[in-house]
């Protein structure tokens, strides 16, 4: 498995109700192929310290795995709900989220990554669109 470096920008929009947030954030990290899947590295600063990010993908399905302070594995598979686990230090919380859309766009320079999911927290779901753009060095 060979490694290369890359920038990861991430654009996510969430609405629950009439309420939006949009966070945009970009990183250094690294990408590695291994088989049908790909890995993408790095390290999100937080107020609480480090945490390593480790994003694996194929064609058919996305795991968003973090380790640190905070702790969680997420699971996203086009029309599938999955239970996940995240996890502080005040507690653990299990979520269910339904995947919507997944697609994946590699070219030589870029990979683009679309996701549309809800997370599910009782009546009102929190609807998430991200988009992962990875630019290959």
């Amino acid at each position: 498995m060979t490694e290369s470096k890359c920038i990861i920008n991430l654009k996510s929009v969430q609405k629950m109700g009439a309420d939006k947030d949009i966070n945009n954030e970009q990183y250094e990290g690294t990408i590695a192929t291994r088989g049908d899947k790909k890995y993408l590295s790095y390290k999100r600063p937080t107020e609480d310290g480090l945490i390593n990010c480790l994003i694996s993908f194929s064609r058919k399905s996305l795991t968003l795995t973090q380790k640190g302070k905070l702790n969680s594995k997420l699971e996203l598979i086009p029309g599938q709900e999955t239970l996940n686990v995240y996890s502080t230090q005040v507690g653990t919380l299990d979520l269910r989220l339904y995947t919507r859309h997944y697609s994946l766009v590699e070219t030589k320079d870029l990979i683009k990554i679309l996701l549309d999911y809800d997370i599910i927290t009782g009546t009102d779901p929190i609807q998430t669109a991200m988009d992962i753009v990875v630019e290959l060095k």
